[in-house]
């Protein structure tokens, strides 16, 4: 009979069959999170308990701000933000060959020029953090996070009988899916934290992956000409070391340069990588307390930190966990409902970005991103373009006495955090709303030509 990994294998083809994958452009690829992402109603309601339109807004764009790392079948947080890098990029670029003095009559300099102002003009606060931004991503259906409206959603059914061997299932070996089995599918909870451990572990974390940033960029990599930044980019560069260089003699349109902050337009930063990011997640994790972690189910209680500081520590918390395999388990049949829910970012202008003739100032050809997907090193290899949804989600097996007792205490289950379910008998019912996959699409070569100051 089918076991665990013929099982995880036939819900990663039957999504994919049920978003035609077979069809899709290359650059096009369906991300299975690893574990899923819990979403709790309680994330988009307010103080007395409604549901609130801006909140839900806030956490839906946090979750859509995320890179995701380059994998075709797995989605995993790169820890970088695209605003971040959709700024650095935007700010840096350079049509080819035009001299200084015309860059300001230049078209495409214009488009990139505007790119900054739609971007400047999406920032909005964070309703619980008045020192947190972000840029809105829109959501469709609006709706998705109302727990009400999961009873219109499409239902999935897959039988024991309808469970083939994972090498059986096309689109799964496609996209090498094997590889996510590795290790194990069950991911353990680790003994409750301390919260001289806890920290250790979370600055650790955030170390080690600001040091595989360092890693790919050498000091003089990104300089911004002109150097057009926000309030929250000066605040980062001043904490960096940075140095000057010679800076095009540039006139911006009155009207674009009023609705800019007027920071150092006299010099050109040399900014070593994407900082912003890591900055703030140090911040965030040299302030946190323990009372404001749930030991039981290692994620951040609710309405204490902004959207984007819990989707970091929440990936945090469970991101170094042990997994076991699945030992001794079959005859798995699943029926869930699920949402594909599209993420519109109107101030990313990804049609510009993949026009050619322009390099951004410092860099090499395809060093944001090559634009293919093999062997993408890159910081922005993919824009996520959808969220997987999925609700009342049962999951039926012959589950052995060793694969029952590591569920129930574990997070996760393949793509199925399991930390709200529970056994009745033979069937796992996972209670509430989880992102379970991603669709991302490849970026253009980023840059699609070198900079002359390389």
């Amino acid at each position: 009979m089918a076991n665990a990994t013929d099982f995880i294998a036939s819900v990663y083809d039957t999504l994919a069959t049920t978003f035609n994958m077979s069809a899709a452009p290359n650059s096009l690829f369906l991300q299975m999170a690893w574990p899923g992402i819990s979403i709790s109603p309680e994330d988009c309601k307010d103080a007395t308990g409604k549901y609130n339109a801006n909140l839900a807004e806030e956490l839906f764009s946090s979750l859509a701000n995320v890179v995701p790392v380059m994998d075709k079948s797995k989605y995993e947080n790169s820890a970088y933000s695209i605003d971040d890098i959709y700024d650095i990029i935007i700010s840096s670029a350079r049509p080819n060959g035009i001299p200084d003095a015309s860059l300001e009559t230049n078209p495409l300099y214009k488009l990139f020029a505007d790119a900054q102002y739609e971007f400047v003009l999406s920032e909005k606060g964070s309703v619980r953090d008045p020192m947190e931004t972000y840029h809105k991503s829109i959501a469709t259906p609006s709706n998705w996070y109302d727990d009400a409206a999961t009873a219109f959603w499409t239902s999935i059914n897959i039988q024991s009988s309808q469970v083939k061997p994972a090498n059986n299932n096309p689109l799964f070996v496609k996209y090498n899916g094997s590889k996510l089995l590795e290790g194990g599918v069950i991911k353990m909870k680790s003994t409750s934290p301390t919260a001289t451990s806890f920290n250790a572990t979370l600055a650790q974390t955030i170390s080690k992956q600001k040091n595989l940033a360092n890693k790919k960029f050498k000091p003089n990599t990104f300089t911004i000409s002109p150097n057009i930044l926000n309030a929250n980019s000066k605040i980062v560069f001043n904490k960096m070391n940075t140095a000057t260089a010679v800076r095009p003699s540039v006139v911006l349109n009155t009207s674009f340069r009023n609705k800019l902050v007027n920071t150092n337009l006299k010099k050109t930063v040399l900014r070593p990588i994407p900082v912003t990011t890591f900055d703030k997640n140090s911040k965030v994790i040299s302030s946190i307390k323990m009372q404001n972690i749930n030991p039981e189910t290692l994620m951040v209680k609710p309405n204490i930190y902004s959207a984007k500081q819990a989707i970091l520590l929440n990936d945090l918390l469970i991101k170094d966990l042990p997994t076991q395999k699945s030992v001794g388990t079959d005859g798995f049949s699943i029926s869930f409902k699920f949402c594909r829910v599209n993420i519109d970012r109107p101030w990313l202008n990804l049609a510009l970005l993949s026009t050619k003739n322009w390099n951004i100032s410092g860099t090499n050809v395809g060093e944001y991103s090559t634009g293919t997907a093999e062997n993408n090193t890159g910081i922005f290899p993919l824009l996520p373009t959808s969220f997987i949804l999925i609700s009342n989600v049962s999951i039926t097996a012959n589950w052995s006495a060793t694969d029952k007792d590591n569920i129930e205490n574990a997070v996760s289950f393949g793509p199925f955090d399991v930390r709200n379910g529970s056994f009745n008998q033979n069937t796992l019912e996972i209670k509430g709303m989880q992102i379970i996959g991603c669709l991302s699409k490849l970026t253009p070569a980023l840059a699609p030509t070198a900079s002359q100051l390389v």
